[in-house]
């Protein structure tokens, strides 16, 4: 089946905020990103897109939208870590999942999101879709793109955006991050994996394209946002059917849609042992799911679910220069409810958050 990459408007906020060129900055050893769907973020403005409880006749209005940033901001102020850079709360990245537009990202980042200083932000979404996505980020974002999907067959509603992040420390590290949010499992099973994998074939396709960009060089690169695909997918289909994240390891034999180029799936691991290979694989993940003490970050029937996901290329663990460092999922309060799971939005009684939970990886420059 023939697959067009189309090329989609992107909202690029640039830089929204100056800093002192005379205070000599500290120099930064670690850095954090964090990775949340913020459940349905939509403005007190009706256009049409939006969920039913999200409409005039919902009684959803601008005054709901003000409250729910105000709850939002209360909860930002229980972040509940230490930053980097001393004096700073949040990470240093943050990618947005289903934010409705780049007004409603703005509000974010001058109201629940201002102690956390973002200076550059971008976001992308596909037209007449009811959200985008966002990443905010306090190092300068020196490109991006916005990447979909169309077949013969259907269109996927959600982008990829594609960041290009300018690290600290050695001059000219880039980092480039894919923030994802990949079709939902509303429908049948055989239908909306396609459409994930579709997905997952365009993260494989612009790996191997910043691979041959760099003359094989690989690129320091992660993929983060709500893949609506469990880490276990495979396992929990039964071991029929090709999922878009796929365990490595695992013979692809059996599924005659493997054969595809660029390979519809992710190839994703726990094993850092098994990394070395990703210079003959590009789509050779690691995850830290597995190896982590959290049961997820979404809850279906008060069973978890680990679909929300920060996935690491190889370079991450070349010793080379920044390193991976740790994983974590914000578990506590506000964040999750009495009963421990995810402290869900109601937009009838304007309470609580967000259905899925945070979820944050943490990196370090490499000492020799």
């Amino acid at each position: 089946m023939n697959k067009a990459v189309l090329l989609l408007p992107l909202f690029f906020l640039g830089c929204t905020g100056c800093e002192n060129p005379l205070a000599k900055p500290k120099k930064q050893t670690h850095f954090r990103l964090a990775s949340w769907n913020l459940q349905a973020f939509f403005d007190g403005q009706e256009a049409g897109t939006e969920y039913a409880d999200f409409t005039a006749k919902a009684s959803w209005n601008e005054v709901a939208y003000k409250s729910r940033l105000q709850v939002l901001s209360d909860a930002m102020g229980r972040w509940g870590e230490v930053q980097t850079q001393g004096d700073i709360p949040g990470p240093d990245m943050f990618a947005l999942i289903e934010i409705e537009n780049a007004q409603v990202l703005a509000d974010l980042l001058a109201g629940p999101l201002a102690s956390f200083k973002y200076t550059y932000s971008a976001f992308a979404i596909n037209p007449g879709a009811p959200l985008g996505l966002a990443l905010a980020s306090r190092f300068p974002i020196t490109a991006t793109r916005c990447h979909s999907i169309q077949t013969p067959s259907f269109s996927a509603p959600r982008p990829m955006l594609e960041a290009e992040i300018e690290l600290p420390g050695k001059e000219g590290e880039k980092l480039i991050v894919f923030v994802c949010h990949w079709k939902s499992k509303l429908g049948s099973i055989k239908e909306t994996e396609a459409i994930r994998r579709a997905s997952a074939q365009l993260v494989n396709r612009r790996i191997q394209e910043l691979v041959q960009d760099r003359s094989g060089k690989v690129p320091l690169f992660l993929v983060a946002g709500d893949l609506n695909e469990n880490i276990d997918e495979y396992d929990r289909q039964g071991t029929t059917i090709l999922t878009a994240l796929m365990p490595a390891g695992i013979s692809l034999d059996p599924y005659p849609e493997a054969a595809l180029s660029p390979r519809p799936c992710l190839m994703v691991t726990d094993s850092v042992q098994e990394l070395p290979t990703f210079t003959e694989d590009p789509a050779l993940l690691y995850s830290p799911w597995n190896q982590s003490e959290w049961q997820g970050s979404y809850a279906y029937q008060s069973a978890w679910e680990k679909i929300d996901h920060i996935l690491l290329g190889y370079p991450f663990f070349d010793n080379l220069g920044w390193d991976y460092a740790g994983f974590s999922v914000l578990d506590h309060a506000p964040f999750v409810n009495d009963a421990g799971y995810p402290n869900s939005f109601n937009p009838r009684t304007r309470k609580g958050l967000s259905d899925h939970l945070p979820i944050v990886a943490d990196f370090k420059q490499h000492s020799p």
